[in-house]
């Protein structure tokens, strides 16, 4: 079998083709590398930026005593009528003030609190 295999290991065309696609096969692992490495780098970039963004952030806060100070008027007989005429009139809001409500929100809330989510597991 040696004998059938060694003019074709031999022959110059053979070993073009060989180097050709060993070389491909280099140059293809060599390049998963590159952009393996630059997607981590990206990743720690994306995260890092993330983190300096909130750290300034005052959203979530602002939006959490928001809602418990409605939730808290809600309940005090001072501005319950008010309160009342508030949901009244809220009742009456588009569709659209609605997705727009709960796009902020989950904007706000839904990021921070699944990365939390994600970091108790």
């Amino acid at each position: 079998m040696l004998n059938f295999l060694l003019p074709i290991l031999k022959n110059p065309l053979a070993r073009l083709i060989g180097q050709k696609v060993i070389g491909g096969i280099q140059n293809k692992i060599e390049t998963d590398k590159i952009i393996k490495a630059r997607e981590i780098e990206a990743a720690k970039t994306v995260s890092i930026e993330q983190i300096r963004q909130q750290e300034h952030s005052i959203k979530d806060e602002i939006l959490t005593i928001l809602i418990s100070g409605i939730l808290i008027c809600t309940f005090l007989p001072i501005t319950q009528p008010s309160m009342m005429r508030g949901f009244e009139i809220l009742k009456s809001a588009p569709t659209e003030f609605w997705w727009a409500v709960l796009i902020v929100f989950s904007g706000s809330f839904g990021m921070s609190t699944l990365k939390n989510i994600k970091k108790k597991k």
